[in-house]
């Protein structure tokens, strides 16, 4: 029995995990700080206490199974920025991946040094990385630069908190914008450009399978659990949710549909980005690699669009279901928070095609749906462009509830599409990946072999794609990119 920990901006949830089965859930929500335009902050402390409230909660009417639990996995926001000082205490509150400040100090460091970060680390770092946000505060928090002894991601500081142990593993630190995704080591080159005032320790960097460490005495106390648990290498959300989603082989692509949409599939070499800046080349949670794609206005765009007609979530099914494909002609450009893919952030969105007989309410969110699923399917594409191969895709996410959208998807890839019985895919990965410490603490084990045991395919939201919804999507996603690149052409 296992506990996965999914450490997310909104919130921390736990589960109760055995062989494949969820015995119990909780979930405790954290406040961010947004004084400034920019900013995105929170206070790792607060993750611990949530992580704490919510491991409680999940054991609500079961308590009797504490003490079967043999191990923690931890999943963490990704590029958080965590400092401690030489007391360990936390230096200041944490800059979140999110947190757009820092462009302009890092786009400083990499021209003053002539750096050509994706050569020498493997992977494009971009302003979400951690490094932006460690030279936001040499510049802006002198005072508490001074101060740093250990740098963490918000993982690597849950996992010190139940451990005691200072690691880090590859999946998460290939997206701090100092790790070495071929070598898989930290890169003191770049660690010695960002000039500290005084030597700061370095973590131990562990493989993925390995144990950080076991439970110290207070955390095991707090949380009632037996010193004797584990706490796995842990690993950054996208990490967590392959392999939650058993995305730890090849041929797969999974699809996350949030607030942003992330794409993404494993392979057990790295893939060379350099011609490729919208792919992130993370290296994986379970020794192998992770290429990644992302794009913005995902379900935040179909949201808003559905509130504009005054529709309820309820209704996102038949509305869509009462336009046909290609929405009559009309069609939606929905940048309405800046664009990722293509990475325009100025960028505004629009309504185009519109007639006296095709601006319906129905036609309005299916164009907007459309979009979207065309703008994902760009990212597919960035990733077969750099030699990604997949034959199949799993979606997750609060979208993947839709048997529309999956079918959409479904046409628009051309690719078999199937959902976990689980929904919570970071927080199953953290536990399979727990699993997989343990287990190789007595004999050698394959993480595919657990995924294969335990991930369980939800049958009823499982589709095939609809061969002429294919070739109609084509046509329509071709004379889309046409429009996509014109309109660009206002914010570049």
């Amino acid at each position: 029995m296992y506990i996965g920990i999914d450490c997310g901006t909104q919130g921390t949830k736990a589960i109760i995990w055995q062989d494949g089965q969820i015995l119990g859930q909780g979930y405790t929500q954290h406040s961010t700080i947004m004084e400034q335009l920019g900013q995105r902050e929170q206070n790792p402390e607060e993750w611990f206490d949530a992580l704490v409230s919510s491991i409680n909660q999940a054991f609500k009417g079961i308590e009797q199974h504490r003490t079967a639990i043999k191990g923690i996995g931890v999943s963490g926001q990704q590029h958080g920025l965590v400092l401690l000082d030489h007391d360990n205490n936390v230096v200041r509150d944490a800059l979140l991946w999110c947190d757009t400040r820092p462009q302009a100090a890092l786009s400083d460091f990499v021209q003053s040094h002539g750096l050509h970060l994706v050569d020498q680390l493997g992977i494009q770092v971009p302003v979400a990385f951690s490094l932006g946000k460690l030279l936001w505060v040499k510049e802006n928090d002198p005072l508490s630069f001074r101060k740093i002894h250990k740098v963490m991601l918000p993982h690597d500081y849950l996992n010190w908190r139940l451990t005691g142990r200072f690691t880090i593993e590859p999946g998460d630190a290939s997206g701090t914008g100092w790790f070495n995704t071929y070598l898989k080591s930290m890169d003191k080159e770049i660690l010695s450009l960002i000039e500290f005032d005084h030597e700061i320790e370095q973590p131990d960097v562990i493989e993925s399978q390995e144990v950080a460490g076991k439970l110290c005495t207070s955390a095991a106390k707090l949380l009632g659990l037996n010193s004797s648990v584990i706490v796995s290498s842990g690993g950054g959300d996208n990490m967590m949710a392959a392999i939650g989603t058993g995305n730890v082989g090849t041929g797969q692509l999974t699809i996350s549909l949030g607030t942003s949409g992330t794409l993404f599939s494993h392979s057990y070499k790295q893939i060379d980005s350099r011609e490729h800046p919208d792919l992130n080349a993370f290296c994986s949670s379970t020794n192998g690699y992770l290429p990644l794609a992302s794009t913005m206005n995902v379900t935040t765009a179909n949201n808003q669009v559905l509130n504009l007609i005054n529709g309820d979530i309820n209704e996102f099914d038949t509305l869509l279901h009462s336009s046909p494909i290609g929405a009559d002609g009309l069609t939606c450009l929905p940048f309405f928070n800046g664009a990722r893919l293509p990475n325009v952030p100025s960028a505004q969105g629009a309504i185009q095609g519109i007639t006296a007989t095709n601006l319906t309410p129905a036609n309005l969110l299916r164009a907007t749906v459309e979009a979207v699923t065309f703008n994902l399917n760009l990212g597919a594409n960035v990733l077969k462009s750099a030699g990604v191969t997949f034959d199949k895709t799993c979606v997750i996410g609060g979208g993947a509830k839709s048997q529309a959208w999956r079918q959409l998807i479904a046409d628009v890839t051309n690719l078999p599409l199937w959902s976990p019985l689980s929904t919570e895919a970071a927080a199953v990965g953290a536990a399979i990946q727990a699993c997989w410490a343990h287990e190789n603490l007595y004999q050698p084990t394959d993480i595919d072999d657990i995924c294969l045991n335990t991930i369980k395919i939800d049958e009823a939201k499982s589709v095939m794609p609809v061969e002429s919804n294919v070739l109609m999507y084509q046509e329509i996603a071709d004379s889309y990119r046409q429009q996509l690149n014109d309109h660009m052409t206002q914010f570049n």
